[in-house]
């Protein structure tokens, strides 16, 4: 689905968390096609090295890899700040790093619950403050995309940190909008349904498990990283720059109530 580079992002710099696989891969390649520099964090410096040389080049100049856990409140203040200093300031965040635990709920252990929420919702608000200081400090209007997921409004049962996670994160971008719309700073989510990334790998490479899935979703497949990159940059580009505090749901129609496409109920 990619579309033909248009350089709308040319002279931007953009911050990505997770960006070294999966989703935040397609995101990091998406927006250096476009034009910008892009300074991709994830724990393993290997895989961010290994991406790097992969993004297309850009005249700004040239493109780096923050690494660190963004559940770790001085690794994330570092890896902003060397992005800021490195690339001269940041005009864009995008915080994709997510993880989840499958687990009953009556046998979760609090070390796993906590564990999803400080990546998923701790390291998104630590990553988000970050850039927010710099912001207010310089009168920055900056843009901030969150990848939520259609767990923001859907169950989960046996992910039970995973779905309180998400839907922590469909309020926390709406707070931020809020706060910040009036310094020109604009807060959105894209929430995935099904989408063809490691974090699947327990049904992607499992015949019968893709088909079950494909078979909940009402397009009948899966999406690509891809699927979500493009969205992730219309959020964040002048096309959208009335848009703030919303989540966009991008799963194929999941979320509209897939069991009643056959009317069973009247």
């Amino acid at each position: 689905m990619t579309s033909t580079p248009s350089q709308r992002f040319a002279g931007k710099r953009v911050f990505v968390s997770g960006g070294s696989q999966g989703i935040g891969e397609a995101i990091s390649l998406a927006f250096a096609r476009e034009g910008a520099r892009v300074a991709i964090n994830g724990r393993k410096k290997e895989k961010l090295d290994a991406l790097l040389p992969r993004l297309a080049k850009v005249a700004a100049g040239p493109h780096i890899a923050c690494a660190g856990d963004v559940s770790d409140e001085t690794a994330v203040t570092e890896a902003i700040d060397k992005a800021f200093q490195d690339l001269g300031g940041l005009d864009i965040l995008v915080c994709n790093a997510g993880i989840q635990i499958k687990s009953p709920s009556e046998a979760i252990s609090l070390a796993d619950f906590e564990k999803v929420l400080s990546v998923n919702v701790t390291g998104v608000m630590l990553c988000v403050r970050e850039v927010l200081k710099h912001w207010v400090r310089n009168g920055t209007k900056g843009n901030i995309v969150v990848d939520s997921s259609v767990h923001q409004i859907i169950p989960k049962p046996a992910f039970l940190g995973y779905s309180a996670s998400k839907g922590a994160i469909g309020n926390m971008v709406r707070t931020w909008a809020l706060e910040y719309a009036s310094r020109g700073i604009r807060v959105n989510a894209v929430a995935p349904g099904a989408i063809v990334t490691p974090i699947n790998d327990s049904w992607i490479h499992d015949p019968e498990k893709y088909k079950a899935v494909s078979e909940h979703i009402p397009m009948r497949r899966p999406g690509q990283p891809d699927e979500i990159a493009e969205p992730t940059l219309f959020l964040a580009s002048d096309q959208a720059s009335y848009i703030t505090g919303q989540t966009l749901f991008i799963d194929g129609g999941m979320t509209l109530y897939a069991d009643f496409e056959k009317n069973w109920a009247s």
